[in-house]
């Protein structure tokens, strides 16, 4: 199972646009394994999308942390 394809993928809309076609010209292969390569490509694009992602959230958090901590002290500071 992947997530909805509707949601905004930037990097994955050529392999999505290949597992909608597979399905709309294979409607019942779909389900016996005749899309099976576009949706490993599918699978891979969105686990490295993922990937992605979570290493830019981490170093948004990071600098988050770093500018909250540097906050803190000046607070303490003034007390």
């Amino acid at each position: 199972m992947h997530p909805p394809l509707k949601r905004h993928h930037p990097d994955c809309q050529d392999v999505i646009k290949a597992l909608q076609l597979c399905h709309a010209t294979k409607p019942y292969m779909k389900f016996v394994g005749g899309c099976n390569d576009e949706k490993a490509a599918i699978d891979h694009c969105f686990r490295e999308e993922k990937a992605r992602m979570r290493k830019t959230n981490m170093n948004r958090a990071r600098r988050n942390d770093e500018e909250f901590e540097k906050e803190w002290e000046s607070i303490k500071k003034e007390l």
